[in-house]
């Protein structure tokens, strides 16, 4: 195996730079889109929540009302 120049070991180094950025980027972005995906489910659930409740309270209004 042929040896290794200081210019081989420099790029080596900046392709292994280059790489762990790409990384880094992909696991933030991935990050964000879970939190996105969790806020969205839990917003969908309240407002479920919420008709649940109006619907509830209707009835109970109407019964009185009756």
């Amino acid at each position: 195996m042929p040896k290794q120049t200081k210019a081989d070991r420099s790029a080596a180094a900046k392709k292994g730079a280059a790489t762990r950025k790409k990384n880094e980027a992909k696991g933030t972005a991935s990050d964000a889109r879970d939190a996105a995906a969790t806020t969205a489910k839990a917003a969908t659930s309240a407002a479920k929540a919420v008709a649940g409740t109006v619907k509830k309270a209707a009835q109970a209004a109407s019964k009185r009302a009756s």
